[in-house]
Order: structure tokens, then C-alpha cells, then sequence
């Protein structure tokens, strides 16, 4: 694995997977990101392990295709949206575009999943209890964030609905395992807390060992109206 330093992410740290051409798995984390650091990259490699939990033909990563690209660029160019508000050119909208798509999968996953994942560390490796207390106030400084009303304007509503729906289930899951209630207040006053209940519920329901963790995802994306954003593609390890 390489592991290395990465000033322009917009996450404290992001892994990428061995595929195809790629030999080794990747993980980026800012140079800047507070500690704990050492918490942050064993959640990280605790995610992409995760994958490897599963029975070779089982083992799928969630993927944008050009129909979900074409969606999300309908949004983006329909007669209120962001391409005319904000008078963008086609390869501003392109970008924009792609960003958002990939961001909102991505986050979609890495939360469902991560909240497993979390739980995992919790019982395996207790001793780092206190990091992942630092790590997860960082989580939620960002996350509160970027509920801004700059924010909100630069995204389309489907896409910010979504981002703080989950953010909100992520909020409220950790309002109890941290006993700090007063975490989900951002979330409640702008009405996204019964959405937030319901992603916590599905996570409830659904068994948590890795082999129901697409099954999790999909019950997210049902919930949030959202699941043909994305597929499942077969994952082909490194050459």
C-alpha cells in the first residue's frame, strides 16, 4: 500500500483499491488533517478490508455510468438549475457535474458502510476509543459545514437533500455513542431528522456482516431516493 500526503482533498483522507493496472491500494490524507491521523488511515484500510470480506465473486464497488451522468447533467440543466444560476460553461458543468455524482456514491457508501466499520474498530481495538472520538468531532465540524447557505446554492437540491440526510443519520448515530444530543440540533431545525431516523433504522435492520453491506447501501439509496444513481461493478483486482 502507498500511503501519502494530499492538500487537495476535500476529506480528511480517501483510499483507493487495487484494480485492473493500478498494483497497490492508495491512501491520501491532508497534510494539515488534526489528529488523529492514525485513526483516520486504520478506518480507512478497515473500509477497503472490508471489501476483501467477501467471497471473490461477491465483491462489487459502487460506480456512476453514462445514463447516471446524463441524469444528474438533466438536473444541472433544467431551467432552475445551476447551470443558468450560475451562468457556467459546458466544461464548468462537466466538471461540476462529475464532482457531485461521484462525491454524493462515494459518501453514500463510505457513511452506511463506515458506521459498520466503526463498530468494528470499536469492539477489536478499544484502546483506540479516544482517537476515534477526535476523528469523528472532525466528521461532524465538516459535516456541519457544509450545511452553509454557499453551499446549498452551489448544489443542486437532489444532491444537497441527499448529503445531509445521511449526514444527519451519521449525526444522530454518534449523538449516542458519544451521549452528546445536542449534535443533531443543526440537522432537526432544518427539518432533516425523520429522514435521518429512517437511514438509522434500515441500519438497524439490515444484519451488519459484510455480505449485507450492498444490501445496506441500497436501502439507503431506496430511502433517499436515489438508487439508480449508481451500480454495482465486479470488482477485478490488480494485473
Amino acid at each position: 500500500m502507498q500511503v501519502m500526503e494530499d492538500s487537495s482533498l476535500s476529506t480528511f483522507a480517501v483510499i483507493r483499491i487495487a484494480r485492473g493496472n493500478m498494483p497497490a491500494h492508495v491512501l491520501k490524507y491532508k497534510p494539515l488533517t488534526p489528529p488523529p491521523v492514525d485513526y483516520t488511515i486504520c478506518w480507512q484500510c478497515s473500509l477497503a478490508l472490508r471489501l476483501f470480506e467477501r467471497e471473490p465473486e461477491q465483491r462489487f464497488q459502487i460506480a456512476s455510468t453514462q445514463e447516471t451522468s446524463q441524469l444528474l447533467e438533466k438536473i444541472l440543466y433544467a431551467p432552475n438549475g445551476l447551470a443558468h444560476k450560475l451562468g457556467l460553461a459546458k466544461a464548468q458543468i462537466d466538471s461540476l457535474r462529475d464532482q457531485l455524482l461521484q462525491g454524493l456514491i462515494t459518501h453514500l457508501y463510505s457513511v452506511a458502510v463506515g458506521l459498520r466499520v466503526s463498530e468494528s474498530l470499536t469492539i477489536d481495538y478499544p484502546e483506540l476509543l479516544d482517537l476515534e472520538a477526535q476523528h469523528i468531532e472532525n466528521e461532524l465540524t465538516l459535516n456541519h459545514e457544509s450545511l452553509s447557505e454557499r453551499v446549498r446554492e452551489m448544489m443542486p437540491r437532489e444532491v444537497y437533500e441527499a448529503t445531509h440526510k445521511i449526514n444527519t443519520a451519521y449525526a444522530l448515530y454518534w449523538s449516542t455513542r458519544l451521549e452528546k444530543p445536542e449534535i443533531v440540533n443543526p440537522y432537526r431545525v432544518r427539518g432533516f431528522e425523520s429522514a435521518g431516523n429512517e437511514l438509522l433504522q434500515i441500519f438497524e435492520f439490515v444484519p451488519n456482516d459484510p455480505a449485507h453491506d450492498y444490501e445496506l447501501v441500497d436501502q439507503w439509496a431506496e430511502a433517499l431516493g436515489i438508487r439508480n444513481w449508481y451500480v454495482w461493478v465486479k470488482y477485478e483486482g490488480a494485473q
